[in-house]
């Protein structure tokens, strides 16, 4: 019988994986800034003002979507906006996908009509993958960061719910 993946609140003892897991991941084609973390309880305390669920394979946390309002206006409380790693070497194993469908699962249960997230234009295989997973572009920033010499565009992306 194949593992599958499971999709769980975090727990305490993940953050050390997850601080590995976002170590690895971001690069100057997929963030205006390139985040490392050294402390376990810094990248911890930073968490906390996000709703965290992380994907585990085999006991192993390979993934994780994190969520937040917007704005702290009591307007956007109807809205998410998420971010999302997968492991590199889990990259393949359908854990993205699964963790928005959780994450479309239950943000119903929070109250939430609205997930949102914003992606870079030099990240194309993002932009295929959230189109492919049912979000639609809601608008485009022409040049919004100048890194490295060169301009980028950044794009807004949404999934409603019912």
């Amino acid at each position: 019988m194949t593992a599958t993946i499971q999709i769980r609140e975090v727990q305490d003892t993940d953050y050390p994986e997850l601080m590995t897991i976002e170590n690895q991941i971001w690069t100057i084609e997929n963030s205006p800034i390139v985040h490392h973390y050294d402390d376990v309880a810094a990248y911890r305390e930073r968490m906390q003002e996000k709703q965290v669920f992380v994907a585990v394979l085999d006991e192993k946390v390979i993934g994780f979507v994190d969520v937040h309002h917007p704005t702290p206006l009591p307007s956007h409380k109807k809205q998410w906006m998420l971010g999302i790693g997968v492991h590199p070497d889990y990259q393949s194993f359908g854990a993205g996908r699964h963790l928005l469908d959780y994450l479309k699962a239950v943000a119903p249960d929070y109250g939430i009509h609205k997930i949102s997230l914003r992606v870079m234009g030099t990240n194309t295989a993002a932009i295929a993958f959230y189109k492919k997973n049912g979000f639609l572009q809601e608008g485009h920033l022409k040049d919004e960061f100048y890194m490295n010499g060169v301009y980028c565009d950044d794009y807004l992306f949404a999934y409603l719910l019912n």
